[in-house]
């Protein structure tokens, strides 16, 4: 129902009424909205019906032990019953017992990659896949329903305290010894990662020299000669850390180091007006030539297209005058007919191109402001303000690796003012430009027609959304 006022609110807004031809109503009219509106609410009823049957047959299944479908690894579903895969079973126990035997997670996912052993996707197996693994009562022979509730609202919040807990129907994989003995550890282990007063400010950004994924947060702990530690804190490839090294490197850089580096990179590239002019300068030709070749060329595909009109006419009047038997006539239809298609294919791919393409100019001027603004108040800000910032400023960052070491490559920054007060450059705009720090005072405006000074100076910019990137080389 609410889903469906929504869209006629819509159609509203943008002069659209909605008329039905096999219900023989139209919303233009008053009692046409009230039909459709009576019409939605039955049918959310019958939809909310359904979804009940469903969920209590659901249930009833559950309360009898049978399983009620998904994917499990160590089981095979054969006519929605639960059947042991005998050689992903071995996989399971070997996962408990070395758990029992006291082995980590990390340990346990490093050495079921490195034998070569894959998930049901014939995937890696990661730290929270193998503690999946450990939790779920399926494999001690057992059908658990209803933990959560609500899940499409509540998600994890809807946690109900009473799940059904029942004996399956199906074989289980491991014994209630071996399951009693891990379910202890499981209790005494404090699983949580380790978590560090201050954040990393680069999480999310930094991509992995190897496999490019993101880099994680890691903590080591080294213990002095006398017996004091100290923590040392890095980024690591998250395949590493989660699958070990069988899916890739660590490829560790220092946090605070590579934090510094970013920040210094930004600064020096800010502050060298010659080459950020240049940079922006050449991202507004590049976007003008782009625009230019695919104009020439669309011009190309609609004389093309002209031409193969001509031909299909010329090959039906040939017909007409018995000039073209209907065997030639139907295949050089045909060719036509797929040359056609292909151009009327390519025709819109390009005309979406260049709908995604900003013809806008750039000033460079305003990006300068904007760079210098956001040093200003990054200096001044606290250190989660800042992680915050860089997150709306930066898309990515790239590693290179020189000798043993490793060190940032390049930044890519991304500048994005085509959705008002959506997109992540007006975010960092509204927070660069707020009277204080305090993020309880943040408020953005309603619309563009009241938007505050500041955001004023931008206006030329609206509507562009453009990434740059700039190299480590810059920095002397």
């Amino acid at each position: 129902m609410l889903e469906t006022l929504m869209i006629l609110d819509k159609f509203e807004k943008y002069n659209v009424k909605f008329i039905s031809y096999s219900e023989n109503f139209d919303t233009s009219s008053p009692i046409g909205r009230l039909v459709l509106q009576i019409m939605a609410s039955i049918a959310e009823m019958e939809r909310n019906t359904l979804a009940e049957n469903v969920k209590l047959g659901m249930k009833q299944r559950a309360l009898e032990g049978r399983w009620n479908g998904g994917v499990v690894f160590g089981y095979d579903t054969v006519k929605k019953e639960l059947v042991i895969n005998e050689k992903e079973a071995e996989v399971v126990q070997l996962i408990y017992h070395m758990y029992a035997n006291g082995k980590g997670l990390r340990a346990i996912s490093n050495h079921l990659n490195k034998a070569g052993y894959k998930t049901k996707r014939n995937r890696y197996f990661s730290i929270n896949g193998v503690a999946q693994i450990l939790d779920n009562v399926i494999y001690n022979g057992k059908i658990s329903w209803l933990k959560f509730e609500n899940w499409d609202s509540k998600r994890r919040k809807g946690k109900n305290p009473n799940p059904i807990l029942v004996e399956g129907k199906h074989e289980s994989i491991i014994s209630d010894e071996l399951w009693s003995v891990v379910r202890a550890r499981r209790k005494s282990k404090s699983f949580k990662q380790r978590q560090s007063n201050e954040p990393f400010l680069l999480s999310g950004l930094l991509r992995c020299p190897d496999c490019g994924q993101g880099m994680v947060p890691s903590i080591t702990t080294h213990t002095r000669k006398d017996g004091t530690k100290r923590k040392h804190r890095y980024y690591v490839c998250s395949d590493f850390h989660n699958k070990g090294s069988a899916a890739c490197k660590a490829n560790s850089i220092k946090a605070y180091k590579a934090e510094e580096t970013v920040i210094k990179k930004i600064e020096h590239f800010s502050s060298n007006k010659k080459r950020l002019y240049k940079t922006i300068t050449d991202i507004s030709s590049s976007s003008a030539h782009s625009i230019s070749k695919l104009n020439k060329e669309l011009e190309k595909i609609e004389i093309r297209l002209k031409e193969i009109e001509q031909l299909q006419a010329k090959y039906m009047d040939a017909f007409e005058k018995n000039t073209l038997p209907v065997d030639i006539l139907q295949e050089r239809l045909q060719k036509v007919s797929n040359d056609k298609r292909g151009l009327e294919q390519k025709k819109n791919e390009i005309i979406i191109q260049l709908g995604s393409i900003d013809s806008k100019v750039i000033q460079p001027d305003l990006i300068e402001n904007l760079l210098k603004k956001f040093l200003s108040v990054y200096r001044k800000t606290s250190r989660e303000n800042k992680k915050q910032l860089l997150q709306l400023l930066i898309d990515n960052i790239s590693i290179k690796q020189i000798d043993k070491s490793r060190t940032i490559k390049n930044i890519e920054l991304e500048f994005d003012f085509t959705e008002l007060n959506i997109s992540k450059t007006f975010i960092l705009i509204h927070l660069l430009y707020r009277e204080t720090d305090n993020e309880h005072t943040f408020s953005i405006p309603a619309s563009d027609k009241e938007l505050p000074p500041y955001l004023q100076q931008f206006l030329p910019l609206f509507v562009v959304r453009f990434t740059f990137f700039f190299k480590a080389s810059f920095v002397a």
